[in-house]
């Protein structure tokens, strides 16, 4: 088990742990550098810094950013800005409120599908947190409409199902700047799932990318190997974290379970130390 895990959710987004039991979580497996990185959403830190402080893990401030290209998925980590950065605060804000919309447009869908949904009610699922597909998800089970939330993706709101909406259009490139703006290093989340990820790295390191999520929960090792070759090629850094979204959540994965070398928690520590950001 490693000690290191640099990309966590909590349910200031769609995690299933508040961000204090997040990091208790991680303390009971020996996990001793997590950084929490919610969706669009930096609220849960405070939380988690303070907790970690109790039980002697180091919380590096995160933040997930989910971008498109095209028809690909494209999310962004940043880490070791201020979690109080104004300039991160308003993109945020902003992303946060098109999540909202999307909401309601997928809600109109699914009612004209005969799937009737409240509003209300996808937003108590949320809580705090930043609204997404996977609370829309979880309402649809509760209504029995059904069985779980995989089968609310595959049927109703997957990305080739009638009832998806596509989220606003933000680029990669601008959550890179505006990460650099507030003062962190931004790193391409889990580009083995990327259609053709050396494209992307390329791309991506012209507008400033520092670092590859080499290690994670859906890379199997060959995978890890070529995207640490192609880190070393493009002279980038390296990340790595489970995604874990706790222990109710559709993606279990426990923390720390994929092995992170602890060079790769102390590289980004290193870092947020340089910057004065811890």
């Amino acid at each position: 088990m490693a000690h290191v895990d640099l990309h966590l959710h909590t349910t200031y987004s769609d995690g299933s742990l508040s961000p204090r039991e997040t990091v208790a979580e991680a303390a009971r497996r020996d996990v001793r550098i997590i950084a929490i990185t919610d969706h669009d959403e930096l609220g849960g830190i405070p939380e988690a810094r303070a907790a970690g402080a109790g039980l002697g893990v180091a919380v590096i401030s995160g933040v997930e950013i989910n971008t498109d290209v095209g028809r690909e998925d494209v999310h962004i980590l940043g880490y070791g800005f201020p979690p109080d950065s104004p300039v991160l605060h308003e993109t945020l804000v902003t992303l946060r409120a098109g999540r909202l919309e999307r909401t309601r447009k997928m809600l109109a869908r699914l009612t004209e599908l005969g799937f009737l949904l409240e509003l209300e009610r996808v937003l108590d699922i949320a809580g705090h947190g930043s609204i997404g597909r996977p609370h829309v998800a979880q309402a649809l089970v509760e209504a029995g409409y059904v069985e779980d939330r995989e089968q609310a993706f595959d049927r109703l709101i997957g990305r080739k199902c009638r009832a998806y909406v596509p989220r606003a259009p933000y680029r990669p490139e601008d959550a890179i700047a505006v990460i650099h703006r507030a003062g962190g290093i931004a790193s391409l989340a889990h580009p083995g799932k990327l259609g053709d990820p050396v494209r992307f790295i390329r791309k991506l390191k012209e507008a400033g990318l520092d670092a590859l999520e080499a290690y994670h929960s859906d890379h199997p090792a060959a995978i890890t190997e070529r995207l640490l070759r192609w880190a070393d090629h493009y002279g980038l850094a390296v990340t790595g974290g489970t995604d874990s979204h706790g222990p109710r959540s559709a993606r279990a994965v426990p923390i720390g379970a994929v092995d992170v070398p602890d060079a790769v928690g102390e590289w980004v520590l290193g870092r947020v130390n340089e910057k004065c950001k811890v």
